[in-house]
């Protein structure tokens, strides 16, 4: 009898060819499923504890180590805003510019990469960015330049928000309407006229020296705080009237300023003392002012709902999207299948957006020389607009992951015929290739509180005392040295976990 080579049964197994083949492919796709499996979200799951922390090289790092071509926006935009809060505002600004010059490119949306998508998953198609987080970009860049005191500069940037906002609204609109004929493409004022956006830039043109943009941004802030009424939770800023009087007194627009207490009522009949905090009366001789912007929290973040559909042998399958519209129907409580068979459960995986509201409300602010205090109100909701994106968005998404799981329903079937390895081999990849798109701009913030104080010339320190919902105390900071000047304006940003 020969002995067998030492070890030979250990390293190689006899496996029938048929067996083996299976064994190869399974774990071919096992390791696809388990290199591609984890959401974006998952993926940097890390980047706002390290924000929170103030850990900018950790996340940049993991930026960097995860960067990936279809998320080339997303990772400029997380990397402009790292380095914006790390005080590097020259390279935040060359980043945000390469995201704007990227978004510029993705303007129109591949053909290619959509069918691509109705194969894999929504991930496979490059993110071109919501329009409300493409707006921020213009802020952001705007702070860098008032921090770098370059004047001319910020003005620039804060003339790009109101355009930027209503460009891409439009064109998503006229995008999404065509995979589903039923879907409302009514315009959505929330995202098209951007409330906060032009009330930060009409400080910026008053600071700027151009009082005449100041007063028309300021006359669309009044518009668009008047349309966000109930639908975001914001508060319309109330120094908005004192800032229509002021600059359309300075501009000569009498029978303008008359008119608009008729236009808009909610604004003039606000008292900026009484609600601001008493910090806000005339500027007097000698005053310059303080505007503080608190940026709280962080946006909601999408996660993954993984769901199974029941597909029966009765379903008419001639027209898919009314095939998926009727799947989509059997998630409802209380659907029954009744006498009929199913032949199948469809996998699918959908993004759902989750709240992450901020215990914090706003903020106490003080001048404790001047003995001069004012409240930090909301006048911005990114929570309430990401809501609003993602719910214009939901039925088309839906619609899409539901199409393509019968997609790679049909593709098993094919590969039924030609035998049980193919059906299983393709059952097999196309769960493993299902994954919901959880992509957005992570760690913009929740909401932003603003605070105005009118102060004397020289050093002020600034005690900020945040409040909860029932306006309690949580924690005290000081924003130290702040320097005023005489008709001039300070812009102060502060970022709040």
């Amino acid at each position: 009898m020969t002995a067998p080579l030492a070890g030979a049964g250990r390293s190689r197994w006899n496996f029938p060819a048929t067996r083996r083949a299976t064994l190869a492919l399974a774990g071919w796709v096992a390791a696809a499923a388990l290199s591609g499996c984890a959401t974006y979200t998952a993926r940097y799951a890390t980047l706002r504890d390290d924000l929170a922390s103030g850990d900018f090289d950790r996340a940049l790092a993991t930026l960097e180590k995860n960067a990936s071509d279809r998320d080339r926006l997303l990772n400029l935009l997380e990397r402009g805003a790292f380095l914006h809060y790390a005080d590097r505002w020259s390279e935040s600004n060359a980043a945000f510019q390469a995201a704007e010059e990227v978004a510029a490119d993705l303007y129109t949306k591949s053909i290619s990469q959509g069918a691509l998508s109705l194969l894999t998953s929504d991930e496979s198609i490059d993110y071109r960015g919501e329009a409300f987080e493409l707006a921020m970009v213009p802020y952001y860049r705007a702070l860098n330049y008032i921090y770098l005191g370059e004047r001319a500069e910020a003005v620039v940037e804060a003339r790009k928000a109101s355009l930027l906002l209503r460009q891409h609204a439009e064109h998503d609109l006229g995008a999404l309407g065509a995979l589903d004929p039923e879907r409302d493409t009514s315009p959505d004022e929330i995202l098209k006229n951007d409330a906060f956006l032009h009330y930060f830039a009409a400080l910026v043109y008053e600071w700027g020296g151009d009082v005449n943009d100041a007063f028309i941004a300021f006359r669309h802030a009044a518009d668009a705080y008047h349309d966000a009424a109930g639908a975001l939770a914001l508060s319309t800023p109330p120094w908005l009237s004192d800032d229509l009087r002021r600059t359309g007194a300075a501009l000569g627009f009498a029978d303008e300023l008359a008119r608009l207490p008729a236009a808009f009522p909610a604004v003039f009949a606000t008292d900026a003392d009484s609600v601001a905090g008493g910090a806000f009366a005339a500027p007097g001789a000698g005053r310059g002012e303080v505007v503080l912007l608190l940026e709280l929290g962080f946006v909601p973040q999408k996660h993954q709902n993984e769901l199974n559909v029941p597909v029966l042998k009765t379903d008419r399958r001639d027209d898919r999207i009314v095939w998926a519209r009727d799947l989509r129907g059997r998630l409802r409580p209380g659907w029954s299948a009744g006498e009929q068979k199913i032949e199948y459960w469809l996998r699918v995986a959908v993004p759902e957006l989750v709240s992450s509201r901020p215990s914090l409300r706003g903020a106490r602010v003080t001048a404790v020389d001047a003995g001069v205090h004012a409240n930090a109100l909301p006048i911005e909701d990114l929570e309430g607009r990401a809501l609003a994106a993602f719910k214009a968005r939901e039925g088309t998404i839906w619609l899409k992951t539901i199409a393509r799981g019968l997609a790679k329903y049909g593709v098993k079937q094919a590969a039924d015929q030609k035998g049980w390895l193919a059906g299983a081999m393709a059952n097999v990849l196309g769960a493993a290739t299902e994954k919901a798109d959880t992509r957005a701009w992570l760690t913009l913030p929740n909401r932003i509180c603003m605070a105005r104080l009118r102060l004397p010339p020289g050093r002020h320190d600034l005690r900020v005392a945040l409040l909860d919902d029932r306006g309690l105390v949580l924690r005290e900071e000081t924003i130290a040295g702040v320097a005023v000047k005489s008709g001039d304006r300070v812009f102060l940003s502060r970022r709040v976990f």
